[in-house]
């Protein structure tokens, strides 16, 4: 984009202004989350239940699977900062609140498996909460009931992609606004109902501006990705970011789950500052261990966050942008390490990239130098296949906007019908129990895969996948002509397929 360093500027004028005020560091608690499963032995399959709950270090989506015995009982243990409103899934989603210190034990019915209705969240019938509970937990946990089905639906979805589509860069900020304000108003009319109290308020307000500050970043990127069109050909106002002075980004009493995606959409952001960068930027997300990687790009960019950043902001960017190349470039990590541990003034967050660099160097020492087998269940799919276009999917059972591309999917397949076209779906991040329950609640036909976490590891870093779902198009040679393809709701999907032929 043309405007890349004039809105950079911009944004260093939001929230770059220093502070003199010193705080405490960040500290971290144990929670307890136990339960038990009644109704087990109807539905002994079913031992896997996921909870999602605020990390501000997740790389990405930060699920965790919580084993259930055979006697259906379970534990987790979770460090946290800050009270957050988490996710819990068996066949339904379920929110809850919990804060550092807290034990809740959940008493769950099997039966919940039963539940055929179209309702993403369960009844409460199904799910009983004790414990430490505090008197505002249930009430964020009726609003979320409730506005789950009624307020943050699949049409508000829907509207919100139609809008980063055909919206200009000021008519969309205003769109955004108008649905964060509105439900903002909600929020308030029910807390003045239930009577509750500042943690309700705190929580959902924090969850409300995060969620509309991730789709106002991700503008960027996602309306040219919808256009099929480069992102450097569609040029933003210098002043878009200008809704950033809006946001507290500093706020260390509550972390919720959007944060940390907000996180990465703005270190996208600083990384893109000067072209130079950018290009070695982009070598190292197309190249990984092979990038070629000057030693002082990794102080430039560091010295870059920090010069316009302040606060816990500032910190967790620099962790982030250590962690991730840790991750990419491996053979860097010392360098990359060395450029921010001096910065980041947070001991609680600096301790905890010292273990992780930690780890990363004992892991090093142990693993023998060679070269592992990078054949993965796709490659197999694809010897097997030549002669036919595949039209690859990568997906999970908990992402919500991989369950909105299946119907659209299903109609292009009957489109397609009599075409020398198969559709591969490859779920990742998820365990066998609940694949298998979603391809057939879902009716997902075709060459259903559930990828081992090394193959997906390996096909992230060939195809540059940062996030689910995503799709790619296979000629029928064999050959990947397109690792960002649209997806099946999008209406130039079938030309880009029936091209291949």
């Amino acid at each position: 984009m043309r405007h890349y360093l004039l809105y950079i500027f911009f944004i260093i004028a939001i929230i770059s202004f220093p502070s003199c005020k010193q705080s405490k560091p960040l500290q971290a608690n144990k929670a307890i989350i136990s339960g038990e499963v009644i109704n087990f032995s109807q539905h002994k399959n079913k031992t896997w239940i996921e909870v999602l709950h605020p990390d501000i270090f997740a790389q990405s989506t930060p699920f965790k699977q919580i084993k259930i015995d055979s006697t259906g009982k379970f534990r987790y243990q979770a460090q946290l900062i800050s009270p957050g409103l988490c996710w819990g899934i068996y066949n339904k989603w379920f929110p809850f609140v919990i804060s550092p210190g807290d034990s809740l034990h959940f008493t769950i019915d099997a039966n919940i498996w039963n539940d055929k209705s179209r309702k993403a969240i369960s009844k409460e019938d199904y799910i009983q909460i004790s414990g430490t509970v505090k008197e505002d937990y249930n009430k964020i946990r009726n609003f979320q009931e409730w506005a789950s089905d009624s307020l943050y639906t699949g049409s508000l979805r829907q509207s919100i992609d139609e809008a980063t589509k055909t919206k200009s860069p000021e008519e969309f900020k205003e769109f955004i606004f108008k649905i964060e304000s509105n439900t903002k108003s909600i929020i308030e009319k029910f807390g003045k109902e239930f009577g509750a109290g500042p943690l309700y308020y705190d929580i959902l307000n924090a969850e409300n501006q995060f969620r509309n500050l991730d789709h106002l970043m991700r503008y960027r990127w996602s309306n040219p990705m919808m256009k099929n069109v480069k992102t450097e050909d569609i040029e933003l106002p210098k002043n878009y970011f200008s809704f950033l002075k809006n946001y507290n980004m500093n706020n260390r009493d509550f972390f919720v789950l959007q944060q940390s995606d907000v996180l990465k959409e703005l270190l996208n952001l600083y990384l893109f500052q000067d072209k130079e960068l950018r290009e070695i930027y982009f070598d190292i997300r197309k190249n990984k261990e092979n990038a070629k990687v000057p030693n002082n790009y990794f102080s430039n960019q560091a010295n870059h966050i920090n010069n316009q950043t302040h606060g816990i902001t500032k910190d967790l960017l620099l962790h982030l942008f250590a962690m991730r190349n840790f991750k990419d470039t491996p053979q860097n990590s010392s360098i990359a390490y060395s450029s921010v541990k001096d910065l980041i003034q947070d001991s609680y967050i600096a301790n905890h990239l010292t273990e992780e660099y930690k780890k990363l160097t004992l892991k090093n020492q142990n693993t023998i130098k060679s070269k592992p087998s990078e054949h993965t269940a796709l490659d197999s799919i694809i010897d097997v296949n030549k002669g036919q276009i595949l039209y690859v999917d990568f997906w999970a059972p908990w992402c919500a906007p991989c369950l909105n591309e299946m119907k659209p999917s299903q109609k292009l397949k009957k489109k397609l019908n009599g075409k020398p076209v198969q559709f591969v779906y490859l779920a990742c991040r998820t365990n066998k129990d609940k694949w298998e329950t979603t391809i057939a609640n879902k009716n997902i036909s075709g060459i259903n895969v559930l990828l081992s976490d090394k193959d997906y590891q390996t096909l992230s870093k060939r195809y540059n996948i940062q996030g689910i779902p995503h799709f790619l198009l296979i000629d029928k040679s064999g050959k990947v002509v397109n690792q960002n393809a649209p997806r099946p709701s999008n209406e130039n999907i079938e030309t880009h397929i029936l091209k291949l032929k």
